[in-house]
C-alpha cells in the first residue's frame, strides 16, 4: 500500500494527514447507489449522539477510487479495508490471521503456500467466494491495463506476476486454483513477510461479474466480503458504511460508521457532541496529559508505527554530494521544534525504524544536531560557494506552510547561509510527481503495511523498489537489503536490516524528523476502541453504550 503521511497541525489539532504516495489520480466522484451525492443525513444534536448505533468520527476523502490495487494511502485504506477482504488479514494485535482463507500450509523450502478456504463466506451481494475469485483478483491486480501502483512491490515475489505485468504473460503461473477452496501460491524465493503482503488492500478479493458488467462505476457501489458495505459515499462531506450481517468472521455491533469528510472544526464538533471521536487541541495537550482538562477522561492517545521525513533527490544538484545533505539534516534541532510548535505531541525520530517495530534497534542513530559540524561539511563540499536554487516540495496550499517547516526553513539559512524555497503543491500533482520521482527534495512519510522492518528499509530505500523515490542507490545497502529478502532466521534478517538503517542514515538521503503519535479523544460511550498501530479493520469490534457516563 505505500502510504505516506503528511504530520501537520490542522486547526490546532494533533494528528496524522495521511496523503498518498502515487496511485491513481482519477478523481471519480463517488456515492451510493440511488443517491445523488447531495443527501445529508439528520446530525447528532448535542446530547443525544450516544442514543443511536451509528458512530460518527472524522475521516479524509479517498485519494483515489475505492479499488484495492489502486490503493497506496492510509486515508483510503481506512474505507476499503472495512469493505472488502483478502485471504488473510491483520488483527488488531497486528498478526497475521484468517480471513477468507481459514489456514494454510507452507511447503519446506518455504516457496509454496497452499490456502484453504472457509465455505461460508459470501460477497455483499450473497454470491459465494470462491478459490476463482481469488485468482481473478490477483491476475487484474497484475494485469498492465489496470497500472496498480502497488502490486509489484508487494506481490512481485508470486511466480509469474512481474511477467504478466510487464506484459510478458496471459497469466500468473504461480497462482492455481486447485480446487473450488483451495488456491495455492508460489514464490520466487522463501519469505518471511510474504504472507504480511497479502494483508494489503492489492492482494483482496473482488467481484469479477460485477466489475465485467460495468468497468468504469462499479467503485461506486463494490461488492466486496468485507464487514462493512458502502452506504454513501458524498464527496467532500461523508461516507457511510453500513454493517454486513453475513460477514463470516462475525458481524460488526455498530449499525453503521459515519465518517465526516468536512463540516468545521473538528474539536468544536466533538465538544458539542457532533463526533464520537476527535482529536485534541495542541496547546490543550499538556493539561489533557496530567489529568487537568476536561478531555482527560476521553483520552487515547495512539503512536503510529510511522516516520516523518524529508528526504533528498540523490541525483539532483546539491544533493549528489554527500557532505550536502549531512549538513542539512545536522542543522536541524528537531527537539526543539516538537518543545516549542508541537506541544511535544510527537516523538522525535533518531532513526528511521519506528520504536514500535519489530527489529527496531536503539543503537542505530540518526546524525545529531551539530550547527558547527554542520558548516565544516558544507565548507568542504563540492558546492560550497556554488549553492544552486534548493526547493523543498510539500502537499498544501500556497502561502500557508506549516510552522514546522518555517522553522526548519528558518534554520538553514541561519546555520548554513542556506536558502531553501518552500513550495506547495496540489495534492493530485503532487501524487503524479512524487511517483515520478522529478522533486529534488520534498516532505515526505511512510506508515507502515505490516510490522515489519522490510516495509521500510526494502521498500523505500532498495535500489530496485518503486517505491524508491530518492533515486537512492548504494551497493552495501542493496547488499544487506537482497540478502534479508530470503534470509529465514529472524535474527540475522533484523540484524542486515539494523546495519541498512545505519548506513542509510550515516548518509543523509533522508532527514528523519518524527515518529507520530495520534493524539485522539473518544467519547466514554464508546467501547472497545482498538488501540493499534496500523491501518486494520477495527469498527466491527466497537459498540455504543448509551448508558455509559
Amino acid at each position: 500500500m505505500g502510504v505516506v503521511a503528511f504530520l501537520i497541525l490542522v486547526v490546532g489539532v494533533v494528528f496524522v494527514v495521511a496523503l498518498a504516495g502515487g496511485g491513481s489520480d482519477n478523481g471519480d466522484q463517488q456515492s451510493s447507489p440511488g443517491q445523488s451525492g447531495t443527501t445529508t443525513p439528520k446530525k447528532a444534536v448535542s446530547g443525544d449522539i450516544c442514543k443511536g448505533n451509528t458512530l460518527i468520527t472524522f475521516g479524509e476523502d479517498p485519494a483515489s477510487v475505492l479499488d484495492p490495487i489502486q490503493v497506496r494511502d492510509q486515508g483510503t485504506a481506512e474505507y476499503v479495508v472495512e469493505i472488502f477482504g483478502g485471504l488473510v488479514t491483520l488483527g488488531l494485535d497486528a498478526k497475521v490471521g484468517p480471513d477468507i482463507a481459514k489456514n494454510w500450509d507452507v511447503s519446506a523450502d518455504g516457496t509454496t503456500y497452499t490456502f484453504h478456504l472457509r465455505d461460508d463466506v459470501v460477497f455483499h451481494d450473497s454470491r459465494r467466494v470462491t478459490a476463482q475469485d481469488v485468482k481473478y483478483s490477483l491476475e487484474r491486480a497484475a494485469d498492465p491495463k489496470n497500472a496498480s501502483p502497488t502490486v509489484v512491490e508487494y506481490l512481485g515475489d508470486i511466480v509469474g506476476l512481474k511477467e504478466r505485468f510487464n506484459g510478458k504473460a496471459t497469466e500468473v503461473s504461480g497462482v492455481r486454483v486447485v480446487n473450488d477452496q483451495t488456491i495455492e501460491i508460489k514464490i520466487t524465493h522463501p519469505s518471511e513477510y510474504f504472507i504480511d503482503e497479502l494483508t494489503l488492500p492489492v492482494a483482496f478479493v473482488v467481484d469479477k461479474t460485477q466489475i465485467e458488467k460495468d468497468p468504469r462505476n462499479w467503485t461506486r457501489h463494490p461488492n466486496g466480503t468485507g464487514p462493512f458495505k458502502l452506504q454513501e459515499f458524498t464527496p467532500a462531506q461523508r461516507i457511510i458504511l453500513a454493517r454486513n450481517d453475513r460477514y463470516h468472521l462475525g458481524a460488526a455491533k455498530l449499525d453503521k460508521v459515519d465518517f465526516e469528510l468536512g463540516g468545521g472544526s473538528i474539536v468544536t464538533r466533538y465538544e458539542n457532541n457532533e463526533l464520537h471521536v476527535g482529536g485534541v487541541p495542541a496547546i490543550e495537550l499538556e493539561a489533557v496529559k496530567n489529568g487537568t482538562s476536561p478531555l482527560a477522561k476521553d483520552y487515547h492517545p495512539q503512536p503510529e508505527m510511522a516516520l516523518n521525513y524529508m528526504a533528498f533527490n540523490a541525483k539532483q544538484a546539491p544533493f549528489d554530494d554527500p557532505k550536502v545533505r549531512q549538513a542539512m539534516a545536522m542543522s536541524i534541532d528537531r527537539n526543539n521544534i516538537n518543545n516549542v510548535l508541537l506541544f511535544n505531541a510527537w516523538r522525535v525520530a533518531d532513526g528511521i525504524l519506528p520504536p514500535d517495530m519489530p527489529g527496531y534497534q536503539e543503537s542505530v542513530k540518526s546524525l545529531a544536531y551539530d550547527p558547527q559540524k554542520a558548516k565544516d561539511l558544507l565548507a568542504s563540499s563540492q558546492y560550497a560557494g556554488k549553492m544552486p536554487r534548493i526547493v523543498l516540495t510539500y502537499a498544501g496550499t500556497a502561502g500557508d506552510a506549516p510552522e514546522t517547516l518555517q522553522a526548519i526553513q528558518s534554520a538553514w539559512k541561519t546555520n548554513l547561509g542556506i536558502q531553501v524555497d518552500l513550495q506547495a503543491t496540489d495534492y493530485s500533482a503532487y501524487l503524479r510527481e512524487l511517483r515520478k520521482g522529478t522533486f529534488q527534495m520534498f516532505v515526505a512519510g511512510w506508515i507502515a503495511d505490516y510490522p515489519d522492518p522490510e516495509n521500510f528499509l526494502d521498500k523505500l530505500f532498495a535500489s530496485d523498489s518503486p517505491e524508491n523515490e530518492l533515486n537512492y542507490k548504494d551497493a552495501t545497502v542493496d547488499g544487506w537489503l537482497f540478502q534479508a529478502r530470503a534470509e529465514r532466521d529472524r535474527t540475522k534478517r533484523f540484524a542486515l536490516y539494523n546495519q541498512a538503517e545505519q548506513k542509510i542514515l550515516d548518509d543523509a538521503v533522508i532527514i528523519p524528523t518524527f515518529w507520530p503519535v495520534n493524539q485522539t479523544v473518544v467519547k466514554p460511550c464508546v467501547k472497545n476502541w482498538p488501540s493499534v498501530a496500523l491501518t486494520v479493520p477495527k469498527y466491527r469490534y466497537i459498540e455504543i453504550d448509551a448508558n455509559a457516563k
